[in-house]
């Protein structure tokens, strides 16, 4: 029988981050005083030991994504016991919609094929006889933040992943608000005008994740290349084409000035702030509108939860400051009186904050 009381001192378990490019992991080691199952912690963040990552490699499909979690795991506990470190339970931060109580991914997105429905918790479970915690992955994050990071201290947050896709999370009076089907948090999916005939990763149209992600911010500047009828419009169109359903991320050519004929392959938020950087005026009207779009979204959404902080993760925040500035516009152009000196602030865990934040949820649930 593992023993798995929170309340001992040195717990160490192990934590991952399953996502759709890659698998990390690492080994989560909470010293005596450092939280307990009832109330948040303060001080010290866990130590984080033995880091491994794998390509998730989400095209074969999701029993093969679920093999490659096993084997993972099945290695990591090898090199802990070889460490002399016993593993007490395994903490999960997934993409998709899970179930917390069972640790079943209810549902996810074209960017994990077959990945809904598979019994993440069970599976591991029966292999390796140790206690296990799914959770989603942006409720990760949002929980380390706000444990251990840029949120400790605050009662109620709201986090946004601003990355390849559009994640969030609400916490209120310091626990994860997961809702009656397991989808709370999904911010991304909230209509924005902005947005209107773009298609989703969820396969709807007109979400903000159209235009405010990095995903949606390559697809928006091929439709606004193919109208305006720019330089690379041929495969600006082309790009524009796969917008009327779903499809891959587009392979857009583009030249980075005028005068310059290099192609570029815009696939998301890197390849287009590379334009952005290089002149591209095109590319910079797109992250500006989406993010002052976005700002409008969480302008809405702290009117509604009245939280302490507002919390910024993931890639696009780095575009620039101007980004930023926009955000906070579109925030000002919706917030209440009593909302808009809400501080909206940047996480500081890093990619580590949905792993610290699974081990945090693992510590407060097991017992």
């Amino acid at each position: 029988m593992v023993d798995a009381d929170p309340s001992r001192a040195g717990i160490s378990i192990l934590g991952l981050d399953i996502g759709g490019t890659k698998i990390a992991s690492a080994v989560v080691t909470f010293l005596a005083g450092q939280i307990s199952c009832d109330d948040f912690a303060a001080g010290e963040k866990p130590r984080l030991s033995q880091a491994k990552s794998i390509a998730t490699e989400a095209s074969r499909g999701g029993r093969a994504v679920l093999e490659s979690v096993a084997d993972l795991v099945e290695e990591q506990i090898r090199l802990a016991l070889e460490g002399g470190k016993l593993l007490r339970g395994i903490a999960i931060a997934s993409a998709g919609v899970v179930d917390a109580v069972n640790g079943k991914i209810v549902s996810a997105t074209d960017t994990m094929p077959g990945w809904g429905g598979q019994p993440l918790g069970k599976y591991l479970a029966e292999r390796f006889g140790l206690p296990v915690r799914v959770l989603n992955d942006v409720h990760g994050h949002a929980m380390g933040e706000v444990t251990y990071g840029a949120g400790n201290g605050a009662k109620t947050a709201l986090v946004f992943a601003v990355g390849t896709g559009l994640g969030g999370a609400a916490v209120i009076n310091g626990e994860i608000l997961f809702g009656a089907h397991s989808v709370a948090g999904h911010f991304g999916h909230i209509n924005h005008p902005y947005a209107a005939g773009l298609v989703c990763s969820c396969r709807h149209e007109g979400h903000i994740e159209s235009v405010a992600s990095g995903s949606g911010a390559a697809r928006l500047y091929a439709k606004r290349q193919a109208e305006a009828g720019v330089p690379g419009e041929s495969f600006a169109r082309q790009a524009a084409a796969s917008l009327t359903g779903i499809a891959d991320l587009p392979e857009i050519a583009y030249r980075t000035s005028p005068g310059e004929q290099r192609p570029v392959v815009v696939r998301g938020g890197r390849e287009l702030k590379e334009l952005a950087d290089a002149g591209d005026e095109f590319a910079k009207k797109v992250f500006v509108d989406g993010a002052f779009a976005l700002g409008q979204v969480i302008g809405g959404l702290a009117n509604s939860f009245d939280p302490d902080v507002i919390i910024l993760s993931g890639s696009l925040i780095k575009v620039g400051d101007y980004w930023l500035a926009a955000l906070k516009d579109g925030y000002r152009s919706q917030a209440m009186a009593g909302t808009t000196k809400t501080p909206i602030v940047e996480g500081n865990l890093g990619d580590n904050a949905a792993i610290i934040g699974a081990g945090v949820h693992f510590m407060r649930t097991i017992r």
